[in-house]
């Protein structure tokens, strides 16, 4: 007669990465359900299916669970330099990879999940968004900046607005995430319609 598995089997061991991917969507579910300040860490683990030390074993508190959805879901595509002479790279290449990867991720239900918690309890946790914002976003933008005055530099982008400004390159993407918020049923086709239309403005605003 075969045998069956005890109720009372250990858990299955994981690897770290994919245990916190779980507590991550645990907790995304349970503060989209019950907001962040009424989520409690027993909220968590019972979803994540581990005891509440399972989840402390990765995160030392709720706070930084908010601050790790952010940096899963919202982190920027990074923005690396290409190999060989980054002196006659591409510039306009690299940005337009960037911005299609960054309405690829505003597809994800994830993505706008994420947005909504930061929009709504952002506030409860300054010192994490704060955080956030310098080691993520900040960078990324300073690297923007570098492609934009890169690409000027050496005639392959006219002077304009952009080399002013040159966090307006991402704009758009800010103006598609927030319509992604307010809409009660995403559309694919007016997400790749702003896509195709913010990409056309760049080249307007950065080709001679």
């Amino acid at each position: 007669m075969p045998q069956t598995k005890s109720a009372t089997s250990p858990r299955q061991r994981l690897p770290a990465a994919v245990r916190i991917d779980q507590i991550l969507d645990a907790a995304l579910r349970a503060f989209g359900a019950e907001g962040y300040a009424a989520t409690r860490i027993d909220d968590i683990a019972a979803l994540a299916g581990l005891s509440k030390g399972g989840v402390y074993a990765h995160f030392r508190s709720k706070e930084d669970i908010f601050e790790a959805l952010l940096g899963r879901s919202l982190s920027p595509v990074p923005l690396e330099a290409p190999a060989g002479d980054v002196d006659t790279a591409d510039e306009l290449t690299q940005i337009e990879e960037v911005i299609e990867r960054m309405y690829a991720r505003l597809a994800d239900p994830s993505t706008v999940l994420t947005l909504r918690l930061l929009f709504a309890d952002g506030c409860r946790v300054p010192d994490r968004v704060g955080h956030w914002r310098a080691v993520t976003i900040a960078p990324y933008l300073a690297r923007i900046e570098t492609l934009v005055h890169r690409g000027m530099a050496r005639g392959a982008f006219r002077r304009g607005v952009l080399a002013r400004a040159p966090w307006l390159v991402i704009a758009p993407g800010v103006h598609a995430a927030m319509w992604q918020l307010v809409a009660a049923d995403a559309d694919p086709a007016f997400l790749a319609e702003q896509r195709d239309a913010h990409l056309a403005m760049l080249r307007e605003l950065l080709l001679p």
